[in-house]
């Protein structure tokens, strides 16, 4: 009986380590000495592009006449394919500090996105800081955004962790000369999730 018990045993924590070996999408999880899966992790990383638009009126949080950009996107994350929405509203900087000399420098005044993977599953999360540098002579922006995942669904339900995305815009209609914005962006972005919310 004895042997018919450590057997068990044995199998048990075979199974265990099996599971921690190949988790869900090759996700950093650790185990313990007696193979209990333990909080994990992982590293992200994603390439995307799209379109931008002039979001409604009603995204001008802070009623400096200009509303937020909305924009839909799409690529390649660490879970497969991913589509990707994010709500951005800049605002001018009086004196250029971040941006060439000639660029137009905008500083981030609130933002939101959510990503949408393959599985349906989403992840939420909001910007906190960003800068945004436009050259007029080009109608190209550069942009760097920070932020941090605030949960989602599935196994993203308590995801925490900070975030960042790099992103180049091409402006074909300038709100300041037609009254909206509209143009494509492609860019990439890291960070990492943690799945238990700490």
């Amino acid at each position: 009986m004895e042997l018919l018990i450590k057997k068990r045993n044995y199998l048990l924590k075979a199974v265990a380590l099996v599971i921690c070996a190949f988790a869900v999408l090759g996700l950093a999880v650790s185990c313990d000495n007696d193979s209990n899966a333990q909080d994990n992790e992982i590293e992200f990383t994603e390439t995307y592009s799209g379109s931008f638009e002039t979001a409604p009126a009603a995204t001008d949080s802070n009623d400096d006449g200009i509303p937020a950009n909305i924009g839909q996107f799409m690529g390649t994350s660490t879970f497969g394919s991913v589509s990707i929405q994010s709500l951005n509203e800049f605002e001018p900087v009086l004196e250029n500090a971040d941006c060439d000399p000639g660029d137009v420098e905008f500083t981030l005044v609130r933002g939101n996105f959510v990503k949408r993977f393959s599985n349906n599953e989403l992840i939420f999360g909001t910007w906190e800081s960003g800068v945004s540098c436009f050259d007029p002579g080009t109608n190209i922006s550069s942009t760097t955004q920070v932020g941090i995942f605030t949960g989602g669904t599935g196994q993203f339900v308590n995801a925490a962790g900070p975030i960042q995305i790099d992103f180049t815009s091409n402006f074909l209609a300038v709100a300041n000369i037609i009254g909206f914005n509209f143009g494509g962006s492609n860019g990439t972005g890291f960070g990492t999730i943690m799945f238990n919310g700490e």
